[in-house]
């Protein structure tokens, strides 16, 4: 059976059954692209911007045909058929034509109105600005200075090729005639003076040039005269004219820069050096400062631990003895029981006293005291002094145990003490749990009973729980109290280890000051 009579089952066949002599789809689509990419370059290449060729331009210099030209700096004025530069504006330029301009040869008569001075044309110049050696570009001049013909880049600095010689030199009042031709990254140039007809050549190499760009006319601390300007396409054998009558090939050559110690650099130092000695001045003022309100502090602490533990634990002796004391006056017959009671009382202040005595004396002068190792083992024993056997003591240790910094350790101590002593005393609880974790850089302390509790609000806060939020507040700790009629107590509180880098301490003194 024939293929084209055969019927058609799916729609995939389709593609594969063709008519005698139709082309396929992918050929027919790989044609029609080329076309299109071909009628695209065609388009881009016939309607390309005209700018970029290079018009045969002779300039007529008359004063309404002042707007082909842009000055930047300068006293430009065009009168019979010479453009006029009176000022002695170091860098005085003035532009003219496209900066898609390439391959060109510029032609000029040029003549100086002064001495000690350059001046010259401007070819493939971009993003001009006032100043000297203020655009991105080339130069090509004459030097009144050494008599020679100098050819340049200009890129908001200068470099130059090694100048040549002009014969009888430059004088003012004497008119030259400059061509230049630029095709590629080659320029060359010659210069004829008009009055003797002697010549000279320079080229020019540059490897990574600049392709384009405007022309212009260029003056330096004195002013002069253009004429007979004019600008044509130029290619390779328009170079290699001028080329071939001059001594070599040069390359630009870095100028050395002005010295470093110029008088605004030189104050600049000094101002700088100024400023450091100040900034250092009140660094070491700002310092001491910190470490006369850091001492100040710290003894402010001192007096108050002096002042809770050992200051009332004196006063609680001397109302003990005067007890005693009375006691002997008045009466003619002591109870001995009685006495000894007293004395007992005194005794246990005494004890007291001296333990928080050790207990301040060893946090300043000891390294490493017994409490940095087991602080939850001093609570436990704590506990258990006050307690006795009348309450469960539960006492639980969690994470890796690691040393505490003396502060830190004597706060959570005091803190752990009073919330056992408060329990014990107010709360009438069978069990009291105390709680010791590590976690990371933040070690937790948590103190809890099964007491009756009592309404936590800021009027029902004591000294004790003042005095705890103080030592809390004093080495950077979070101080919790949880507390209901009925549901006991639990006092927990956060501190940070403090084994963070230097810089990191430094900056968090710094953070907290400001």
């Amino acid at each position: 059976m024939d293929t084209i009579d055969r019927p058609i089952r799916n729609e995939a066949e389709v593609d594969r059954v063709r008519l005698p002599g139709a082309i396929p789809k992918r050929i027919l689509g790989v044609a029609l692209t080329c076309l299109a990419i071909l009628l695209v370059a065609g388009s881009w290449l016939y309607w390309r911007p005209s700018a970029s060729v290079v018009p045969s331009h002779v300039y007529q210099l008359h004063a309404d045909r002042m707007e082909e030209w842009k000055p930047l700096g300068g006293a430009w004025k065009i009168s019979d058929d010479v453009i006029y530069n009176s000022s002695h504006e170091r860098g005085a330029k003035l532009l003219a034509g496209s900066a898609a301009w390439r391959d060109y040869t510029l032609n000029a008569d040029i003549r100086f109105e002064g001495d000690n001075a350059d001046m010259g044309v401007v070819i493939r110049a971009n993003d001009e600005k006032r100043g000297v050696d203020t655009y991105n570009g080339y130069y090509v001049g004459l030097r009144t200075l050494d008599g020679t013909v100098v050819i340049g880049r200009s890129y908001f600095g200068w470099a130059e090729a090694p100048p040549a010689q002009i014969p009888g030199g430059v004088h003012s009042t004497v008119w030259y005639r400059l061509r230049v031709t630029a095709v590629g990254c080659n320029i060359a140039a010659s210069v004829q003076n008009l009055a003797t007809l002697q010549t000279a050549w320079i080229a020019f190499e540059e490897p990574s040039c600049l392709h384009s760009g405007r022309i212009g006319l260029r003056s330096l601390n004195a002013g002069g005269s253009w004429r007979n300007i004019s600008v044509s396409p130029a290619v390779w054998d328009d170079y290699l004219q001028l080329r071939r009558n001059a001594a070599s090939v040069e390359r630009p050559e870095v100028l050395p820069g002005p010295p470093w110690w110029t008088p605004w650099h030189v104050g600049m130092l000094f101002a700088a050096t100024l400023a450091l000695g100040l900034l250092s001045q009140l660094a070491y003022f700002r310092i001491q400062q910190w470490k006369a309100n850091t001492i100040t502090r710290e003894r402010e602490r001192l007096a108050h631990d002096i002042h809770d533990t050992m200051a009332q634990s004196f006063a609680g002796v001397g109302y003990q003895i005067q007890g005693i004391r009375s006691n002997v006056v008045r009466s003619h017959h002591l109870d001995a029981r009685h006495v000894a009671d007293q004395l007992s009382v005194a005794y246990q202040l005494v004890r007291r006293c001296h333990e928080e005595a050790s207990r301040t004396i060893a946090m300043l002068g000891s390294p490493a005291p017994r409490i940095q190792q087991n602080l939850l083992e001093a609570l436990e024993q704590t506990a258990r002094k006050i307690a006795g056997d009348r309450i469960k003591i539960n006492a639980e240790i969690r994470g890796n145990p690691t040393a505490l910094n003396l502060r830190l350790a004597d706060a959570l101590l005091h803190i752990g003490r009073e919330a056992i002593a408060n329990a014990v005393t107010h709360s009438d609880p069978t069990m009291l749990t105390i709680k010791l974790r590590y976690a990371g850089n933040i070690v937790e302390l948590a103190v809890g009973d099964n007491g009756c509790g009592f309404e936590c609000t800021p009027e029902t806060m004591g000294f004790g729980i003042l005095g705890m939020q103080k030592r809390a507040r004093d080495v950077g700790a979070k101080l919790e109290i949880r507390s209901a009629p009925g549901t006991g107590t639990r006092l927990r509180v956060l501190a940070r280890l403090q084994h963070g880098s230097l810089l990191q301490r430094v900056f968090s003194n710094v953070k907290n000051r400001f």
